[in-house]
């Protein structure tokens, strides 16, 4: 695997440097004098604008991207103030802070794609089981049961009241019965929190319009992998996603979504059913903005091309009426209607939500509680496999008081606990529930799951709590897929417990993780623990011990590379270059690049230029001979060099391309878009094949390449289709790419107000405000009035709307209007901005942070502290600096001690390690 392949979140940093390199090639810049301007080898700068390497740091691209801006605007080349317009929107040290951040988070394409699938122990899952929709039942298909009513009879289990539909309910069927009339294959999402009902509105509608289809119900992305990846489903199929965003953030999630992608090209008739909760649903469909990591391409293009329906929290209108009328002859819907009020979430509390709720949060049962509690946090910080019962049991002490754990009986509190958890809550629902064996009968032994409501809402108030040290331990004793532990060391880390994370890494190493190494260079790099013989050491030895085909030597090799030239650090280098060379002689191409550039620094440039010319046929070799690399590929390539009638090349291939082929071709282009060569977009459609250049961008565009919009704009202008080529923009801008938004409102910002509103607001009612807040925050530095009044108008009601980016944004603009004014003091800090700031802090850690500064200008030393910490539990580890400072001002070996080993799980400085 190459290094393009490690992390999705690096396709925006690199297309934005090959956007530099395209734009070179149109301004009067030389290569020579842009890297003796910029202070760096001619091929780094080639590595950077022709390869799309993103460096280990990021100083020198904004110094090319300076140079290069500067002589675009003074460039009579009209294709130029594109190119400026685009770029200048690009914040480098963010987008390499976001490369940074997926990189740390382990979640490198390399090492997911030699990851060997581990679930506890649990065996392989068996072929999934279809019968026909008619013989389904509610609760075999994830329909919560609810509250029985007084008027039932005793001991029954499952509880399916009247049904009482709604508007949307309407929408659902007429979605059904038109693919039944109509044919092909497609998705319909319903959307809602849990408990609002969107199963049984799922389960009732399929039983009207076609009870007779058959219905599949997958329950694990490697279930629907494996039901996907044989003999297409026939026609006349339902296909049961309850949960969708659980199976799309599971391991197999992405190679799921993209088999669903190609499920929806087929003829059918299919029908595939999901669930989806909102917040996950807005996660998905967003692209990555700043310090987030793209990790959900598949995902994001598989839900775009879905049709939603909205499922209410609560009943109004004729539907109260209705359900008051019907809960006359129904005991379950009785139960509720007294206590729900019109207008109330009546589903939620027919499925006992809020009183799962209260079963946590008001418990007598203190131990059962604090075992619910870690089951919380375990999932909160990433777990994704069942939950086992001894890692509960040892994780829950941590969550008692000395006293409540000295009066604990200790061969009976964890049972009782533990059946308190599991106690059914009016026979609808429990906090923990058993795991379904996926083989055979019965619950799977040792292990339970969270109610996904608690979940849901149980984890939002608990985002910013640090488990205590119990939980950690517990988690590197007795949890054992190696991607629980790599999350649960990426969440310890970036809530400043570095010695935690590092235990957490190397448990994952040892569980055969091949991120972990990547995830443990990183935290070094951040705390300076690499600098250390001891850090280095153990880095080597891991790397050279992972079995990732070069990639973890590649990375730490390139990282000690980056310092040693920095620093000029012989030992460093040398080291890297050992490094290197063993990456590259484990199959990892790219490191021959870095090495390279080692060499040339050591003035060995003709040595440097071989290895170059080689790594360059080497890795040119496996596109065109490897046996899962698309055929395609090769005969674009070659027409493009000019050798379509070259030996064993089919020059009609590329006219003959299928549909199939080409999507097929766009999956690997998304994954490395070095496959094809650089400006293809633009070079293809001269050389007569317009035709297949729309087909690969358009699948492009589906398979999630967040800058496919930009590229067909591009080329449907140059076909002269401008009206197709806005309107290609703007969907992407509607459908979730928020680099579109930011685009788009940075064009209209002075011409088209109007617009700018109307997109704004699109992105308010379908939750995307981050969106819309990062598209905003430029203009209030432009240079136009009208367009900064504009901003100021549409982040004001994003502001009203309790937008928590909004709130934070505001804020950060008029403390920068007061400190323009030249106030300093922390007593004359607007009050209006602390208001904002004190808004913000409930969700934002940026808010804490400046709040903390605040404080300590202010001389309240207390108060400083307490939003440091509050701004590091809730997950910003670089605030650790602040809080060295302000506890050690007068010792630096202190500060330094506690930059370098962070804290303890209780949030006391941790001792050296």
């Amino acid at each position: 695997m190459t290094s393009r392949r490690s992390n999705e979140a690096e396709e925006y940093f690199r297309t934005s440097l090959l956007s530099l390199g395209n734009l070179l090639g149109l301004v009067d810049v030389s290569w020579r004098g842009l890297a003796g301007e910029v202070g760096v080898a001619h091929s780094t700068l080639e590595g950077w604008f022709r390869r799309g390497m993103v460096p280990d740091e990021v100083d020198g691209v904004k110094k090319a991207a300076a140079v290069l801006l500067a002589a675009a605007r003074s460039s009579k080349e009209p294709r130029a103030a594109d190119f400026v317009a685009r770029l200048d929107c690009v914040d480098w040290s963010a987008a390499h802070r976001a490369v940074q951040a997926a990189r740390s988070e382990g979640r490198s394409r390399s090492a997911r794609a030699g990851r060997a699938q581990r679930t506890q122990g649990v065996p392989l899952p068996t072929p999934t089981p279809d019968r026909k929709v008619q013989v389904w039942t509610a609760g075999q298909l994830g329909v919560h049961a609810a509250v029985a009513g007084e008027r039932r009879g005793g001991g029954e289990e499952f509880v399916l009241p009247t049904y009482v539909p709604r508007a949307h309910d309407e929408q659902v069927r007429n979605w059904l019965r038109m693919l039944v009339k109509g044919g092909g294959t497609q998705l319909l999402m319903l959307r809602g929190g849990s408990c609002t009902g969107k199963t049984r509105t799922a389960f009732e509608a399929v039983r009207e319009v076609m009870p007779d289809w058959r219905l599949v119900y997958p329950k694990t992305a490697q279930a629907v992998v494996e039901l996907l990846s044989g003999v297409p489903l026939p026609g006349k199929t339902v296909l049961w996603l309850d949960d969708l965003h659980r199976l799309l953030a599971e391991s197999a999630g992405e190679l799921a979504a993209g088999l669903l992608r190609e499920l929806l090209d087929q003829p059918g008739p299919v029908a595939a059913v999901a669930t989806i909760w909102p917040d996950n649903y807005k996660a998905l469909v967003s692209t990555p903005l700043e310090s987030q990591a793209d990790r959900y391409g598949q995902a994001r293009s598989l839900l775009a091309r879905g049709s939603t329906v909205v499922v209410p929290d609560a009943f109004t209108g004729e539907a109260w009426e209705e359900f008051v009328r019907r809960s006359a002859a129904d005991a379950s819907l009785s139960a509720v209607a007294a206590s729900a009020g019109e207008g109330g979430s009546v589903a939620q509390l027919l499925a006992a939500g809020p009183e799962l709720m209260e079963h946590w949060q008001q418990a007598p049962q203190i131990y059962g509680k604090a075992v619910i509690s870690a089951a919380i946090d375990a999932r909160r910080l990433g777990t994704r496999a069942p939950l086992p019962e001894v890692f509960l049991q040892y994780a829950a002490t941590g969550y008692l008081t000395p006293r409540e754990r000295a009066e604990a009986d200790p061969s009976s509190w964890f049972r009782d606990a533990l059946d308190y958890a599991c106690r059914p809550i009016k026979q609808v629902t429990s906090a923990l529930r058993p795991v379904p064996h996926p083989t055979g009968m019965g619950p799977l032994p040792g292990v339970v799951d969270l109610a996904d409501y608690l979940e849901q809402h149980a984890g939002a108030l608990r985002w910013d709590h640090v488990p205590p040290a119990t939980f950690w331990d517990a988690a590197h004793q007795h949890l054992h897929t190696g991607e629980d532990l790599d999350r649960l060391a990426m969440q310890a880390f970036s809530r400043g417990r570095f010695r935690t994370s590092r235990t957490l890494y190397l448990r994952a190493h040892e569980q055969g993780s091949t991120d972990a190494v990547e995830g443990l260079c990183f935290t070094y790099t951040e705390t300076g623990r690499i600098l250390t013989a001891e850090g280095r050491e153990e880095l080597v030895v891991l790397a050279r011990d992972a079995d990732d085909r070069g990639y973890s030597l590649w990375y730490l090799g390139s990282t000690l590379a980056s310092i040693g030239s920095n620093e000029s650090d012989e030992e460093l280098c040398t080291l890297a270059a050992e490094l290197l060379a063993e990456s590259f002689d484990a199959g990892h191409v790219d490191a021959a690049f870095c090495l390279a550039e080692l060499w040339e620094d050591s003035g060995l440039h003709e040595d440097a230029a071989r290895l170059v010319a080689y790594a360059r046929r080497e890795d040119a070799r496996p596109a065109a001979e490897a046996a899962t690399a698309p055929v395609l590929a090769v005969a674009i390539k070659s027409v493009l060099m000019g050798a379509d009638s070259a030996p064993g090349v089919d020059s009609g291939a590329l006219r003959r391309a299928s549909r199939r082929e080409v999507t097929a071709l766009a999956h690997h282009l998304r994954d490395d878009p070095s496959l094809l060569p650089f400006g293809w977009q633009a070079r293809l459609p001269g050389l007569g094949y317009a035709h297949v250049t729309e087909m690969l961008l358009r699948a492009l565009l589906d398979v999630g390449s967040t800058s496919a919009p930009f590229d067909l704009e591009k080329f449907l202008e140059s076909e002269g289709r401008d009206s197709e080529a806005a309107a290609a923009l703007l969907s992407a801008a509607r459908n979730g790419n928020d680099r579109a938004v930011v685009e788009l409102v940075f064009r209209w910002s002075a011409k088209k107000p109007d617009d700018v509103r109307t997109l704004i607001e699109h992105c308010r009612t379908t939750g995307r405000s981050p969106a819309a807040v990062a598209a905003i925050r430029p203009l209030l530095t432009r240079p136009q009035p009208a367009v900064r009044r504009l901003a100021e108008e549409c982040l004001a009601r994003l502001v009203q709307d309790g937008s928590a980016a909004a709130q934070m944004a505001q804020a950060s603009w008029r403390l920068q209007q007061w400190e323009q004014a030249g106030r300093r003091t922390a007593e004359e800090v607007p009050p209006d901005v602390l208001d904002l700031l004190h808004s913000a802090s409930v969700h934002r850690t940026e808010a804490r942070r400046l709040l903390g500064q605040h404080a300590l200008i202010a001389g309240d030393e207390a108060k400083a502290e307490l939003f440091f910490h509050g701004a590091i539990d809730g997950g910003d580890y670089t605030v650790v600096h602040d809080l060295a400072q302000l506890l050690f001002p007068h010792s630096p070996v202190e500060e330094n001690q506690l930059v370098r080993c962070g804290l303890e799980a209780d949030g006391t400085p941790s001792t050296a390690w």
